[in-house]
Parts: structure tokens; C-alpha cells; sequence
């Protein structure tokens, strides 16, 4: 029995099958990654899934997976010289949350890039969006060609990935009028800290010599939204509150006074900005704004 055993697994080690499970590291042909003259493109490919992305990036992870984290391929690039470069290729469940762990990452004063959706280098560091991608490539002994020698990695790994350029649509309605350029976000959840609030988009602004955040919440429609608006209340106790579709008035005792409006599917409102015909302004802008 056991020589018959042995000589079935000899056979399938023949024919090119193992008895035994891959292991983490890959050696499939790495094809989100491109070929660049005069590198060495690594034969072994890093591959991570959200069961074992703490093995990689242990002390991010848990934001990563809040983005629907799909995988994660490394992949190392070397030269003669010793020069090297690691590309990593986050990809995340779509662009909307590719984008939300991209804008939790850059600076607003960032040294920005026309690459994929958007992209910016700091030394030894370029990162850029597309599509549901986020791509993180750094460097060791580029010396004085790091940004141009990043830039091309950069390019030609966002030709290879292909899709789409543009961020989310709905950051449209944000008024262009005072906002912080490249610093609105997307959360991915848990917005304003309450587990019943589902994501959200959020904008930075400063006008009339104020700082102040608009922000938009979507959920799944005009009742989803009522009933997300009644648990808020009744956590702020506010259960008299007057439920119905428009602005309401808010006392919360983490984010202070602020004001809100209730349209459709949309939850939209205004934080850090007393009473004035400023805020006003900015909550009939984004009111009108949205789809």
C-alpha cells in the first residue's frame, strides 16, 4: 500500500502537480507588473490577501480592510548598481474605496503628479490612484534620479493596470468656492464616530477667515436614511425631534453645534461653523449640488 502511495505521488510530481499547498510567496507570472530596461524584475511575487495582510503591514492594516481591501502584490525591481525599487499594488473592492485609503494617506501640500487618477512623490516615496488600484513605490540608491526614476516605475505600472481616471463623482458637489484643494476624503465607515452613520465624503474649507468641513453621507434610500437619522437622535437625546426631509440643528457632545439637512438618500451638513449667513451659504450650495 505505502509503494503504491509513493509511486502515485512520483507520478504527480511528473506530470507537474504537487502534494503539497502553494506557499504565501508566488511564482506566477507577476503581470500587473511591468518590464523597465535595465532592472531585474524579481521572479518571486508577494502575494497578501485580508486574512494575512498584517504579516505585511501590520500597524495599517486594520485601515486598509476598512477600504474592502481585496490583495496586495509586491513586487522588486534591482540594478546592477544596487539601485532597487518595490512596487506594491493594493487592490480594493472599487475605486470609490481605492480612493478613500488614498486620500487618508496624501498631503494636501503634497508634490502632486499627473499619473493614474492622481499621484505624489516624496523623496524615496511616489504613490498614486487607479481605478480600484492604490500603488505605493518606494526606493533605496536611486541617489540624485530618485523622482524621475519613481516617475517612470509609476507611469508604466499605470499603463499596465489600465482603468479609469477621475475620482468619485459625487465630490462634485462639494462648492469649489473655499475648498482646500486635494484634501477631501472618503471614510470608509463609522462616520463621525457612530457605528449606525455609514461612510462618508468630506471636504476641508476655509472662507471669511473660517475653517469648516462639509461633508455628505449616501445611504441606501430616503427610509435608510430616516432610520439612521432616528438612532442618532435618540443616542442624542432627541427623541422629539421632528423627523422629516431638510435641516435640522444638531448638539453633539463630541463635534459640538452643527447643522444638517436630510435630502433623498443624501445626508449632508456643515461642522465647525457657528450660526451665520456663512453657513447658510455653503449648506444652500451643497443642497443644491448634490444629484
Amino acid at each position: 500500500m505505502k509503494r503504491s502511495l509513493l509511486r502515485i505521488g512520483l507520478l504527480w510530481v511528473f506530470m507537474g502537480f504537487s502534494l503539497f499547498p502553494p506557499a504565501a510567496d508566488s511564482q506566477a507570472p507577476p503581470s500587473l507588473f511591468p518590464e523597465m530596461t535595465g532592472w531585474k524584475k524579481s521572479d518571486t511575487l508577494q502575494v497578501f490577501s485580508p486574512d494575512n495582510l498584517y504579516d505585511y503591514i501590520n500597524g495599517a492594516a486594520d485601515l486598509y480592510l476598512t477600504y474592502e481591501f481585496k490583495e496586495l502584490q509586491v513586487g522588486e525591481y534591482n540594478r546592477d548598481d544596487k539601485a532597487s525599487v518595490i512596487v506594491e499594488i493594493y487592490r480594493h473592492g472599487s475605486p470609490t474605496n481605492a480612493f478613500g485609503i488614498y486620500s487618508q494617506e496624501r498631503l494636501a501640500n503634497a508634490d502632486f503628479l499627473d499619473i493614474g487618477s492622481q499621484g505624489y512623490y516624496e523623496e524615496k516615496v511616489l504613490n498614486f490612484l487607479s481605478g480600484s488600484y492604490y500603488v505605493k513605490i518606494s526606493s533605496a540608491n536611486t541617489s540624485k534620479k530618485d523622482r524621475e526614476i519613481l516617475s517612470r516605475f509609476a507611469r508604466e505600472t499605470a499603463e499596465k493596470l489600465g482603468g479609469e481616471k477621475g475620482f468619485p463623482a459625487l465630490l462634485a458637489a462639494f462648492p469649489e468656492e473655499g475648498k482646500v484643494k486635494n484634501a477631501e476624503k472618503f471614510i470608509g465607515k463609522n462616520f463621525l464616530g457612530y457605528s449606525f452613520f455609514p461612510s462618508a465624503f468630506i471636504a476641508d474649507y476655509q472662507a471669511a477667515g473660517q475653517k469648516f468641513k462639509l461633508f455628505i453621507m449616501v445611504g441606501a434610500g430616503p427610509e435608510d436614511c430616516r432610520a439612521r437619522l432616528q438612532r442618532y437622535f435618540q443616542q442624542l437625546k432627541q427623541p422629539g425631534e421632528t423627523l422629516a426631509e431638510g435641516r435640522h440643528e444638531i448638539s453633539d457632545p463630541y463635534h459640538g453645534n452643527f447643522e444638517l439637512f436630510w435630502k433623498g438618500k443624501y445626508i449632508g451638513g456643515i461642522l465647525n461653523l457657528s450660526p451665520s449667513p456663512l453657513r447658510q451659504k455653503y449648506l444652500s450650495s451643497l443642497e443644491t449640488r448634490l444629484p
